[in-house]
């Protein structure tokens, strides 16, 4: 069995136990997946963006589906995202929060445009989740951390960083406190999913 069919069976299971949709965001997608992929519409998004989706993102597609039933409110699909911004590098290593490109106005932060919310910060990448508040979680397709996921939390004056196990603890679990830690390492899509499936069933379990 292939690693991204395990985690089909596992969402299955997690489908089956958690029939309340107890999981937060579940009762959007209702763990409902959309069609997949074929390869020929994979290969003519990669030709139309000019690049190579990573191989277990991409073997999702094919095999499990093409957005749908995932962390936050759901995977995101691929459709409507922006050519010129896909097709340049993320450039970010570790995590970031530049508060000084943002403004003081009397009692509330106006943010400049261009500036701390510069799209350039995030470019390379591709949203695929959203956990509400205007956190999204962001696949990385050009440059060093090409694969792996990371976060945008720009909205609530979080920066950009990395997801690794301690913000699973926190996005997935919901705990009270949390600080980007850049000592552990950004997990992958598979990483990141299978965490979901594993903190999601424990949840349901215990409940």
């Amino acid at each position: 069995m292939s690693n991204i069919l395990h985690l089909k069976n596992k969402l299955i299971q997690l489908t089956i136990l958690d029939t309340a949709c107890e999981i937060f965001g579940s009762e959007l997608h209702k763990y409902k997946l959309n069609p997949c992929l074929r390869e020929a519409e994979i290969q003519a998004f990669e030709m139309e963006h000019h690049i190579q989706l990573p191989d277990d993102y991409r073997n999702f597609l094919l095999e499990v589906g093409n957005g749908g039933a995932g962390p936050g409110y759901g995977l995101m699909a691929t459709e409507g995202k922006n050519k010129n911004f896909i097709s340049q590098t993320f450039t970010l290593q570790e995590a970031w929060n530049d508060l000084d490109l943002m403004i003081k106005n009397r009692s509330s932060f106006i943010v400049t445009p261009d500036a701390y919310l510069d799209k350039k910060f995030v470019q390379g990448t591709i949203a695929i989740a959203h956990y509400g508040h205007g956190i999204f979680a962001l696949l990385v397709i050009l440059g060093e951390q090409r694969g792996n996921i990371w976060i945008d939390d720009r909205a609530n004056c979080g920066g950009i960083y990395p997801f690794t196990e301690n913000c699973g603890s926190y996005l997935h679990d919901n705990p009270d406190d949390f600080e980007p830690d850049d000592c552990q390492q950004p997990l992958s899509f598979y990483n990141w999913y299978n965490d979901w499936l594993n903190r999601s069933l424990a949840q349901v379990l215990q409940s």
